[in-house]
């Protein structure tokens, strides 16, 4: 049996028996979500593609199980769509489908499960490979990218407590992936390296409406393997974070931003001799990444019913390699919509534009957007 189908079984098995209250009753708190959602850019022949763009139809469902358990499902289909040299380039179907369960089993223990099932498509054609890969640009943050990741199974545990005013918060997770077959017209098989993540976090209260946040995340991965062989070492990710928010009256505004640096990887490959055989290998360095988040968001009435969410916010990556490098800056907003007592419309639209560099070493413009529509439903 392949280790991803028994990720598959061991992920489910582990969400059945979360413990939830021994008599099975259900606290309220059901709501579920769904809704068109585009995104898109377009760039320049210099940078690989001239345009890149996603559609998704999302749907999300979050149950209350019981006092201290609450699930919550997510799944999708989505559609990308590269175009390269005059050529289109798509990549169809169910993304992977995500469960979560998380339960409070201590006053002082958040303990999560969370299961990654394998609905999406792993193999991929050359030409999806294409699609893949530019969506997988991590400055222009498409929501999906990959479609299918494999089997995987992530493990956490939270804790949170109060030291002179300030509120502390230390959590820990375990991310286990299984292996899948990337390459449709190929038997390679490939396995993604497991990943440990710390997180600690501050919070304080400043004057009668204003909070602080503070944080810093740490990710350290194992080798990722190709048919048993280690192909990548991913450098580790460190993240410092930081956020205010605060209320004027009826509108609140937020204030955040974000570095993630990512240290040097080593990439494997195989040496093989004249009749194919593999007879060594040889190791060489990927560069180092730093991507810089600053952003505000707000909520503003405008009458007595309808209210304003804008949004702006401005991404910098520099990477060592060189091409990639860039900026985006996007704004735009949403205006929450009451429907039939309990439904929420959230109409949305956001404006991109920003540069990035390419192969040669210059940089072009690129611009696009978000829109959006989700559908809420709270009982």
């Amino acid at each position: 049996m392949s280790r991803a189908a028994i990720l598959t079984g061991l992920s489910a098995a582990m969400l059945l028996v979360m413990p939830g209250e021994a008599d099975g009753r259900q606290t309220t708190g059901t709501a579920a979500g769904t809704g068109p959602y585009f995104q898109g850019y377009n760039l320049h022949q210099e940078l690989g593609v001239e345009s890149a763009n996603l559609l998704l139809l999302p749907a999300a469902f979050e149950i209350q199980a019981g006092e201290r358990t609450r699930l919550d499902f997510y799944g999708a289909w989505a559609r990308g769509q590269v175009e390269s040299d005059g050529q289109a380039f798509q990549l169809n179907g169910p993304v992977d489908t995500r469960v979560r369960a998380r339960v409070r089993a201590l006053p002082w223990a958040l303990i999560t499960v969370t299961a990654n099932l394998p609905t999406g498509k792993e193999s991929h054609t050359t030409e999806e490979a294409v699609v893949s890969s530019a969506l997988a640009t991590e400055m222009l943050a498409f929501r999906e990218a990959s479609w299918g990741m494999g089997a995987g199974l992530t493990t956490g545990v939270a804790t949170a407590w109060s030291a002179g005013g300030w509120g502390v918060g230390l959590g820990t997770s375990y991310r286990i992936s299984g292996e899948f077959e990337p390459e449709a017209d190929s038997e390679l098989v490939y396995g993604p390296g497991d990943e440990l993540r710390l997180r600690f976090a501050l919070d304080r209260n400043v004057g009668e409406t204003g909070k602080v946040t503070l944080g810093t995340t740490m990710q350290r991965f194992d080798s990722d393997e190709i048919d048993g062989r280690n192909l990548f070492q991913a450098g580790n990710r460190i993240r410092l974070d930081a956020a205010y928010a605060f209320g004027v009256g009826r509108t609140t505004w937020s204030f955040y931003g974000a570095n993630l640096w990512r240290e040097r990887g080593d990439v494997t490959l195989d040496v093989t001799g004249p009749g194919g055989d593999v007879v060594g290998d040889t190791t060489f360095h990927t560069g180092t990444q730093n991507i810089v988040v600053l952003g505000a968001n707000g909520s503003v009435p405008l009458t007595g019913t309808y209210r304003v969410r804008p949004s702006m916010e401005l991404r910098v990556q520099d990477r060592e390699a060189g091409p990639g490098s860039g900026w985006l800056v996007g704004a735009g907003g949403d205006v929450p919509v009451r429907v039939l007592g309990s439904y929420d419309l959230f109409p949305r639209a956001v404006l991109r534009v920003g540069e990035m560099e390419g192969p040669e070493g210059v940089r072009r413009r690129i611009w696009g957007g978000d829109l959006g529509l989700t559908l809420r439903w709270r009982p």
